[in-house]
């Protein structure tokens, strides 16, 4: 099993390469005030169910609204197969300090 990375929003921002899987696990109401652009959402409780919508073999980006919630989703997933899973350090907060939000809508 490999271990959780941290991922600052600059080295989001600036990843180079083949996109990497991000996974907003936040709840409903929470996604509803703003997301990361190229998310896929799967609330927290619903990993365990839908993470065979991720691909194991590419890399994932976790992220909630601080990061506690995603580490916990982040170490289930490499519990499972996951090779490479990285935890966003600050959540969505700390993006938003730095890049804009979008609706899910447009994400």
């Amino acid at each position: 099993m490999g271990s959780l990375g941290e991922i600052s929003p600059e080295e989001l921002q600036q990843w180079s390469g083949e996109s990497p899987q991000l996974v907003d696990v936040r709840n409903d109401g929470e996604v509803q005030r703003g997301v990361i652009p190229g998310m896929v959402h799967i609330p927290m409780h619903l990993i365990p169910v839908r993470s065979g919508e991720l691909d194991p073999g590419r890399p994932v980006v976790v992220y909630c609204a601080s990061g506690a919630r995603s580490a916990q989703v982040g170490y289930y997933l490499l519990q499972n197969g996951f090779q490479e899973v990285y935890n966003l350090v600050g959540g969505i907060q700390g993006w938003a300090r730095q890049y804009p939000l979008t609706t899910p809508q447009e994400a």
